[in-house]
């Protein structure tokens, strides 16, 4: 009889010490358990067949684990962005000071003269029209996303006989340009797809000699921890149990990196860019009832971080499933689920009077090819 617990242990993501204090038990009890110097109390098996959702022979070593298979997080795929639009619109006003973006383009990148603008993973062009009324007259931008929905979107955006726009549905990276760029940039598309290195690579060789590469990620982290609002307790908003064992997991399985708004910096030196930095954003919204924009801002608020509507039991259901194959525990996902129910219903006896503040962390990464 083979003890299965240091198989399930490494499955679940948790250390030695984390099952331990479970158990209630020494961390050295725990090591013993796993070289089978020692067995578990009888009295501990069912409760550690529950921890791990397995049965007491499967724990035993007595019929074989079952085997989970690992759905993908479908984030970097054009199926998911394709419905995503409502969501985009609601989100892109968050990220950027129109003050601070010209603060950029004249005092640190020095853009003083007409450019070529390539936005990879465009979306349906928000950053574009943020970008082109800023840049030198005469400059020119396209933008490349492999959802023709927000292809189609972004088209509907810019009056062309303003500005000189085009747009490219088709695949950042598999993608070949006859055309070299001055300006490369990406906005929160690094942390949403399986090989970051990769699109960043891809990104480079779309830029000419001397040109700039800019990434724009949100760290999140500080995302996860840049929520108040008022008249609910922000130790309780901050909190997101098992986020980063599902990011590892997600991180481990298919390559998609939580942490990458942090390592770009280090990934452009890798591939031979220079005169590397990094900045921040300086935008942090704050929503009050005193705002003349007041309904629309809340809609929008509501909209990105889904709290439109209470969850059902089904829904939560689902929800919990999704995040236990990524390597979340059921606890911290069945708390995800209640602590998204308990917001919304907050909300929804606040909506005309809500206060709130917001921060994204948007790190802002460039470097000259």
């Amino acid at each position: 009889m083979k003890l299965m617990i240091a198989e399930l242990r490494k499955n679940k993501g948790i250390s030695q010490h984390e099952l331990a204090t479970v158990m209630g038990v020494a961390h050295q009890t725990v090591s013993k358990w796993e070289t089978n110097v020692t067995f578990p109390d009888i009295t501990l098996l069912p409760q550690l067949a529950h921890y791990f959702e397995v049965s007491v022979d499967e724990l035993l070593g007595l019929k074989p684990l079952p085997s989970r298979t690992y759905n993908p997080c479908e984030a970097g795929t054009k199926d998911y962005w394709s419905k995503r639009l409502k969501y985009l619109r609601s989100t892109r006003d968050f990220l950027w000071n129109k003050d601070y973006l010209q603060f950029l383009i004249k005092k640190v990148w020095k853009i003083n003269n007409p450019i070529h603008i390539l936005d990879c993973g465009c979306g349906y062009g928000h950053l574009g029209t943020m970008l082109m009324p800023l840049m030198p007259e005469g400059s020119s931008y396209t933008g490349i996303d492999h959802s023709e929905n927000l292809i189609n979107e972004g088209r509907g955006l810019f009056n062309t006989n303003v500005f000189d726009v085009k747009f490219v549905c088709d695949d950042v990276l598999t993608y070949e340009s006859g055309i070299k760029y001055d300006f490369v940039i990406s906005q929160t598309v690094l942390r949403h797809i399986d090989d970051s290195h990769l699109f960043l690579n891809k990104m480079i060789s779309f830029t000419k000699d001397g040109g700039l590469v800019v990434c724009a990620e949100v760290n999140r982290e500080l995302e996860n921890v840049g929520l108040h609002i008022q008249g609910m307790d922000y130790d309780f908003l901050c909190q997101h149990p098992g986020f980063r064992e599902m990011w590892n997991t997600e991180l481990k399985r298919q390559g998609r990196d939580y942490t990458v708004a942090l390592k770009i910096p280090k990934m452009m030196k890798d591939l031979g860019l220079r005169d590397i930095d990094i900045r921040m954003s300086d935008k942090v919204n704050f929503i009050s009832p005193e705002d003349a924009d007041y309904a629309e801002e809340v809609a929008a608020f509501i909209e990105a971080h889904e709290f439109c509507e209470y969850k059902t039991s089904e829904q939560q259901a689902l929800v919990v499933e999704r995040f236990m194959n990524h390597g979340m525990d059921r606890k911290d996902a069945e708390y995800y689920c209640n602590k998204q129910n308990k917001i919304t219903e907050f909300i929804g006896r606040n909506q005309e009077m809500l206060t709130l503040t917001k921060f994204y962390g948007l790190l802002i990464s460039f470097g000259s090819k």
